[in-house]
């Protein structure tokens, strides 16, 4: 029975691994689930994944201690470039009509805010 409990873990601990997928960077473009993103894109904010519609994974600045509020939500921009922070990658972006006193560069923490739902990407 052991012989069985753990040959079963062994396969749904495989399974999960083959649908777990890193981010990987080449060429100025970072592939996360089969969804490219690179510098100049096209990309429009969603909506937020905490309860009050605030971001979680886009962020004004690089610390990423300073999430966006609800009121960018829907906001469309585009990605500047592509930067890896402590083996994580981020986007640095713009919103094109963001207010004066929220600024218009964010940072978006490519893998959260894709498995979240927070940003949509244009694609060619």
């Amino acid at each position: 029975m052991k012989k069985i409990a753990f040959l079963l873990s062994f396969i749904f601990w495989d399974i999960g691994m083959t649908f777990a997928q890193d981010a990987v960077y080449k060429n100025d473009t970072l592939i996360y689930k089969n969804i490219k993103i690179y510098p100049l894109q096209k990309i429009q904010l969603l909506y937020g994944a905490k309860p009050d519609k605030s971001f979680v994974f886009v962020s004004g600045s690089k610390s990423m201690n300073d999430p966006l509020p609800a009121i960018l939500s829907k906001q469309k921009g585009g990605i500047l470039k592509i930067i890896k922070q402590h083996s994580k990658y981020y986007a640095v972006g713009y919103v094109s009509d963001a207010p004066a006193y929220l600024g218009k560069e964010i940072v978006i923490d490519i893998e959260g805010a894709i498995d979240c739902n927070e940003i949509k990407i244009e694609s060619k």
